[in-house]
């Protein structure tokens, strides 16, 4: 296709896909979004350069983002401009907020810029995979100049069946817009995008409620593939103070039963849970639970399959200190990452990476995320095993004299190095690693003594909002599950917590019981109604 003819549809195209970034401009700036400098115009004497961009293994144009001269100059016609980090995302909330970042636009690998004579300095990136590449040109007054740039991956995780996925994008997707969409994800290499609609006040009039929305319908068989990077819509239900939720696969959209206008006011998200289940879907706990209210409600009935907690770089909600509790006491309670793009810094900042394996399709990648094959990470690339199981996998230590477990760590982020590598077994660091400096690579081989029934995770972490965390192995002894009693007790207490602060009388009765269960699995040792995970069949 002739390329200004190409540009003008795509241009079409975004016509229909900007207005949510428009309506919510002036509400990011008073919620952490500082105003970005202009930029530099390059007088009339400017140079031009024409740039290709090519994965240098396949030699085709590939997506990227592109700074240049630290972000001082953007193209005249660019058709991804919106989404360009001037004027959307950059919000400073987080660890991730310390992180240096030039302002960057979109390509899909071609793009003409004019800059002023003498040096300047074009940075290409991919997201995590590829190695950055920098490229400084020497140019006279009114110049023109064509190159072909050159990006290499420095790994490539799904050769090794490793998929990313950010959980929780939002665009306007509007059945004609696929393709920018798709430039934009893959641009920071996300393999899966989940784009969710969400309610901004209630469901009194249905999908009149939805911004966000999502035109094409939700669900797998909705979803746009090119290659390996897949568009998939889902939807975010949002109960606000009682927490929100992210629902992917599901056939349809979830409501509150009743369309009650005030979903502030109820009901539950456990029966939210229940419509999204019915409808074939998966659902999440968004934001690591928020204030917790209703957190360590679901967390307990089993009613969620994954835990958003890895969001700007740091652990939201719950918390790793929350999350290691349900641990603790028997549950297997996945978390994820989601960058919550444009209320975040940047796109696909935090992702999840699952064992896929072979012939990855949407439904396959969620179904390995809610068995916890999977890692979280802002950079880092994290790989752990114990006695050769991946995380979500079991090992089982009965009839051995001295129970024991032999753990694997790798660590690979040239791209943000790491001072701290941690194994963690029932939430506790159990082994350390640190460079005061950082390293780009770690690799090391533990062997640990087993007393109690649990699980091992690792981590990996350094400055600025970088971080990783696996899932984790679960260990089993004497068919028994893990119980600590102190985790039993901060969930009690965080339950107690929310009690006092839910008005609504039938949430507060539903956590209530919850309550009484809990209390009486800590007193009799009996798990009763509560919806433990089962011990595994098939034991080593």
């Amino acid at each position: 296709m002739h390329r200004p003819l190409r540009k003008t549809l795509l241009l079409a195209a975004l016509f229909f896909t900007v207005g949510s970034v428009h309506a919510h401009r002036k509400s990011m700036l008073s919620r952490g979004y500082p105003p970005p400098p202009p930029t530099v115009d390059p007088g009339p004497d400017a140079a031009t350069l024409r740039i290709t961009v090519k994965d240098a293994r396949t030699g085709r144009p590939v997506s990227a983002t592109i700074s240049v001269n630290g972000g001082d100059q953007e193209p005249e016609v660019d058709p991804y401009q919106e989404f360009s980090l001037r004027r959307s995302a950059n919000r400073h909330k987080g660890p991730i907020r310390f992180r240096p970042l030039d302002y960057y636009f979109f390509t899909d690998g071609t793009f003409e810029i004019k800059v002023p004579p003498g040096k300047s300095r074009i940075t290409l990136r991919k997201g995590y995979e590829y190695a950055p590449v920098e490229e400084v040109f020497q140019l006279v007054k009114k110049e023109i100049v064509e190159r072909t740039l050159f990006l290499t991956r420095w790994i490539d995780m799904a050769e090794e069946g490793w998929y990313s996925g950010d959980m929780h994008l939002h665009f306007d997707r509007t059945g004609q817009n696929d393709e920018v969409l798709l430039t934009l994800t893959s641009a920071r290499d996300i393999k899966f995008g989940f784009i969710l609609s969400m309610n901004t006040r209630g469901y009194d009039r249905g999908r009149e409620f939805e911004s966000w929305s999502q035109v094409p319908g939700l669900g797998e068989r909705y979803s746009y593939r090119k290659g390996l990077y897949t568009l998939i819509s889902g939807q975010e239900y949002r109960a606000q103070w009682l927490g929100h939720v992210t629902i992917v696969l599901a056939e349809g959209y979830v409501a509150a039963k009743g369309r009650s206008e005030n979903v502030d006011a109820g009901p539950s998200l456990g029966l939210i849970s229940d419509q999204a289940h019915q409808l074939g879907g998966y659902i999440g706990l968004n934001h690591g639970g928020y204030d917790h209210m209703e957190a360590d409600a679901l967390g307990l009935e089993g009613q969620t399959d994954f835990l958003e907690l890895l969001q700007f770089g740091g652990y939201r909600g719950l918390g790793l200190d929350g999350w290691y509790d349900f641990l603790n006491i028997g549950y297997r309670w996945p978390i994820v990452a989601g960058s919550d793009f444009p209320y975040t810094r940047e796109l696909g900042d935090c992702l999840t990476y699952a064992f896929v394996g072979e012939k990855a399709t949407p439904r396959k990648f969620v179904e390995q995320v809610s068995k916890g094959a999977s890692f979280v990470t802002s950079g880092p690339m994290l790989f752990l095993d114990v006695n050769g199981k991946r995380p979500g996998g079991f090992v089982t230590l009965d009839g051995r004299d001295d129970p024991r477990v032999e753990v694997n760590v790798r660590v690979r982020s040239p791209l943000y190095p790491v001072r701290h590598v941690e194994v963690i077994s029932n939430g506790r660091t159990v082994s350390r690693r640190f460079s005061p400096d950082g390293r780009a690579s770690w690799a090391f081989e533990e062997s640990l003594p087993i007393g109690a029934a649990g699980w091992i995770a690792a981590r990996a972490y350094g400055d600025a909002g970088i971080e990783a965390h696996t899932n984790p192995v679960y260990v089993f002894l004497k068919g028994k599950r893990p119980f600590d009693p102190d985790a039993c007790d901060q969930i009690l207490a965080r339950l107690a917590g929310s009690l006092r602060s839910i008005d609504n009388p039938r949430v507060k009765k539903r956590l209530r019981d919850l309550k009484g269960k809990l209390e009486e699995y800590r007193n009799t040792g009996s798990a009763g109604s509560l919806k433990l995970p089962p011990l595994p069949l098939n034991w080593e």
